[in-house]
């Protein structure tokens, strides 16, 4: 597993500090983990799959597709969830009927 958490790391092109700083962990603790000087814990195996969008199963065997989702898709849709949360409220509505327009849009092309 621990090399199966190293490529995910790699296949996001992210630094240790990187990988570890959204795990809330350090450097550390991802370089100790990666090369097998410590096993995960449970929590952070669930946590990682989470963050990362990782399919657990795959983490856990190698079975099975690294991903549960397109982890550049869902990055985007987090960085727009973001901002929208960040807007106020009839900025929000301002968005929301753009964005509705645009799928609509989208649909006749």
């Amino acid at each position: 597993m621990t090399d199966r958490i190293k490529v995910v790391r790699e296949s996001l092109k992210l630094s240790q500090r990187e990988f570890g700083e959204k795990l809330g962990v350090s450097r550390d603790v991802i370089s100790n983990i990666e090369y097998g000087r410590v096993q995960p814990k449970e929590l952070f195996i669930r946590h990682l799959c989470q963050q990362y969008k990782v399919n657990e199963h795959w983490l856990k065997t190698g079975e099975g597709q690294m991903f549960d989702a397109n982890p550049q898709e869902t990055c985007k849709s987090d960085e727009a969830i973001n901002i929208f949360k960040s807007l106020r409220p009839e900025f929000q509505d301002y968005a929301l009927e753009q964005i509705k327009k645009l799928a609509e849009l989208q649909d006749k092309t």
